[in-house]
């Protein structure tokens, strides 16, 4: 929402009186007390706060949600793993991509919506509950059903999770702290991943859901469950990345933040394949050594995605940091506007395409079998155009609206009890000519 600001003229000033008591007080409303020119602020509805770019960004992000998911209904189920087995690890990059992109978001709009960021993260606080609880739900029925819905952890249970607190961190610690608070909670929870080995009950529970544990005992396994705790500690790092991004939009330095964007995802690349190399080569000259500490091997697994482990998120997530800076500066320099537009389509609505793209590979697509074919890329490109299709009309209706369990009202109802007690009316003494008024608040 943006806001515009005019000066009153001296026939536009006026007091209008409320009460006037026998003492010779006169109250006034407290907008009216000044006898000067003054700025009145005007909501404008024509603009959004959204970043289109980002908006995109996160587009971009879902491809490959997309792509990991139509792998899984068409290769898997034609015989044709190998083809399968490397998109699959292509689509990796899409889980630490959008979960950093949140993180930023949140931290971008920090600085560059300073005055709206509160209503922006109570809003967060509604749309987190919706994840956690309806958006559940909701992507359970398209696979493990209403009785086994609370058996899978999606995604989306994690980002719900993470902006329910995350976003509360970036008003009260610096960025230096949060990024060493990320840094902290992620060890410490691969620290109980890996020695922490409860053998049932709420604590096995726990571990499952909130830690992250290796499913079935496989690493590198491609399937399994999105633990809250190392996804928060991803998000926190990506408010760090989104504080930073923002501070040099809001002096006027785009170019700046894209090439920040590129330099960390250079970084984190060549971090991962660095100790990629480092643990080949360890593995190749020192065998006794790797024997013995197999669980350090494991950790350092590039394809360690359930639970999330550091060389995958540096390789991936950098990866994803370059796309984000190839994105914000295409729409930057207004380089293929077409093709952004319909990122930006796919990346403002996210949830609900998430939840689209869920059904369509999840049970049509898997239901069809359709036989291997050359041309698979224009099948999937079907399917990309049909969530695109979908996605136009339900931003064109603010769909995102309905996204909530009802407790902004409450919200709302807070904030205008809390002005309330701050409008108190204001009485004026009338006292004779020459004097200096006196300005009473009325109790």
């Amino acid at each position: 929402m943006q806001y515009a600001a005019k000066r009153l003229s001296d026939s536009e000033l006026r007091m209008e009186p409320i009460s006037l008591g026998g003492n010779g007080r006169c109250a006034f409303r407290p907008e009216m007390v000044s006898m000067v020119r003054t700025l009145v602020v005007t909501k404008l509805p024509d603009r959004s706060a959204r970043v289109a770019s980002i908006d995109a960004a996160r587009g971009s992000a879902m491809l490959f949600v997309c792509l990991a998911h139509f792998t899984n209904s068409y290769f898997f189920l034609n015989g044709h793993e190998g083809i399968g087995n490397h998109l699959i690890a292509i689509g990796m990059l899409a889980s630490p991509t959008f979960v950093t992109v949140s993180g930023l978001v949140a931290g971008f709009l920090a600085v560059t919506r300073r005055s709206t960021f509160p209503d922006f993260r109570r809003k967060l606080v509604d749309r987190g509950l919706f994840l956690l609880l309806a958006g559940h739900l909701i992507l359970a029925l398209s696979g493990a059903g209403f009785v086994h819905s609370y058996e899978v952890e999606y995604i989306t249970d994690a980002i719900g999770f993470a902006i329910l607190f995350g976003p509360c961190l970036v008003t009260t610690l610096a960025a230096r702290s949060r990024l060493l608070l990320g840094a902290t909670i992620f060890a410490f929870d691969w620290c109980a991943i890996l020695f922490w080995a409860p053998s049932d009950g709420i604590p096995a529970l726990a571990k499952q859901y909130l830690v992250g544990a290796v499913g079935r005992g496989v690493w590198e396994d491609t399937a399994g469950g999105f633990a809250l705790i190392p996804w928060f500690a991803v998000y926190v790092v990506g408010t760090v990345i989104g504080e930073r991004v923002g501070s040099y939009y809001a002096e006027k330095r785009p170019r700046a933040a894209h090439q920040f964007l590129a330099r960390v995802g250079i970084a984190s690349v060549m971090c991962a394949l660095s100790v990629r190399i480092a643990s080949a080569f360890l593995t190749r000259s020192g065998p006794l050594f790797t024997q013995a500490h197999p669980n350090l091997l494991r950790f350092l697994f590039l394809y360690q995605k359930f639970p999330p482990g550091p060389i995958y998120l540096c390789f991936f997530g950098g990866a994803g940091m370059l796309m984000v800076a190839a994105v914000l500066e295409a729409g930057h320099s207004g380089i293929a506007p077409w093709l952004l537009n319909q990122l930006r389509q796919l990346g403002q609505a996210s949830f609900f395409v998430y939840v689209v793209q869920f059904y369509v590979y999840g049970i049509v697509l898997h239901t069809l079998r359709l036989s291997y074919t050359p041309f698979w890329p224009l099948i999937f490109l079907l399917t990309i155009a049909l969530l695109v299709l979908v996605a136009i009309p339900w931003n064109w209706k603010e769909g995102n609206r309905f996204l909530t369990v009802g407790i902004g009202p409450l919200f709302d109802r807070a904030d205008r009890r809390r002005r309330a007690r701050h409008e108190r009316p204001i009485a004026v003494d009338a006292l004779p000519p020459g004097d200096t008024a006196r300005l009473v608040a009325r109790g």
